[in-house]
């Protein structure tokens, strides 16, 4: 295959509404989310809204789907469960998950809850990062969600995910593949608030750093946007998607998902991102493609 084309979405936060949640299970930092789910956040994430997205993804019908976290609210493992039957019966086949900080609230059983999302992620945690193969591309999945305290949203990766994770560029730039890396919070400082943020950043910037990479993908911010970290020879490009559920007229916070056009060339890899925006009662707004190019130049780890 000389041409990839990858699909990238994130934040569902599928409806839980119609679920029974037992109250035991909120008799903790659940009952935040709980909270602010009631009475604002069900009204921004609209089932109608991330049907239409979903809809206009599968008529490309891409190669690949990366969906970079937050499929439930509160984590629960009917949630998850709810989020299982979404990925097998409205998603693509070819669909690559990783979890976000909304799926990881507080510890559950990993078989109950996100071990559920098997076929579409690392069977356990301590098989982040994991690697799937498409042609010539390397999706590689980071695992940044973490139960973080009341409060706080934030994400962690871990020195020892952060070391395999450079292992893992080096091997596959060696392989000269495309090495897409999945994550949920934002690896780069400023795009959301401490409280959000990635806490150890500057471990998954320096494997980065070490090892390179053709593209970081992130959700969590609900924002969709561009930034970039230090590679070996050039800035590897970050690019951020908002939340496929969200109700807003903002282009910026409004559901979209973006199709990532990846192709080989003779030195390295042309890829085209063409993001597609959806507001209420409004056609689809298809943003001017992004243009990267890379090369396959394996750096020392």
């Amino acid at each position: 295959m000389t041409e990839i084309v990858l699909a990238h979405l994130s934040d569902p936060h599928l409806s839980h509404d119609k679920l029974y949640l037992p109250p035991a299970a909120l008799l903790n930092k659940r009952a935040l989310s709980q909270l602010s789910w009631r009475r604002k956040r069900r009204f921004l994430h609209v089932g109608a809204m991330l049907d239409r997205v979903v809809a206009d993804l599968r008529a490309t019908a891409p190669d690949v789907v990366a969906l970079t976290g937050d499929l439930t609210n509160l984590g629960l493992p009917v949630e998850c469960r709810q989020a299982a039957d979404w990925l097998r019966h409205a998603m693509p086949a070819q669909t690559v998950a990783i979890p976000g900080n909304h799926d990881m609230l507080v510890r559950e059983r990993w078989p109950d809850s996100l071990g559920l999302w098997a076929p579409w992620m690392a069977p356990t945690p301590d098989d982040f990062p994991f690697v799937r193969r498409v042609g010539p591309l390397a999706l590689i999945g980071v695992n940044s969600a973490r139960p973080m305290p009341w409060f706080s949203a934030a994400g962690r990766v871990g020195l020892p995910q952060a070391d395999r994770l450079a292992a893992i560029l080096h091997d596959t730039g060696r392989q000269g593949l495309c090495r897409v890396v999945l994550i949920h919070h934002p690896p780069v400082a400023g795009i959301v608030p401490r409280r959000k943020a990635l806490l150890d950043r500057a471990l998954f910037a320096d494997a980065i750093a070490r090892a390179g990479a053709e593209l970081v993908l992130h959700g969590h911010s609900h924002v969709s946007g561009l930034s970039s970290l230090p590679g070996p020879l050039a800035p590897v490009p970050v690019l951020g998607v908002a939340s496929a559920s969200m109700r807003s007229e903002r282009p910026a916070r409004a559901a979209a998902w973006q199709q990532i056009r990846i192709s080989t060339t003779e030195r390295g890899f042309h890829i085209e991102v063409r993001r597609r925006i959806f507001r209420p009662d409004r056609p689809v707004l298809a943003l001017a493609p992004m243009i990267f190019t890379s090369y396959r130049t394996p750096s020392p780890i």
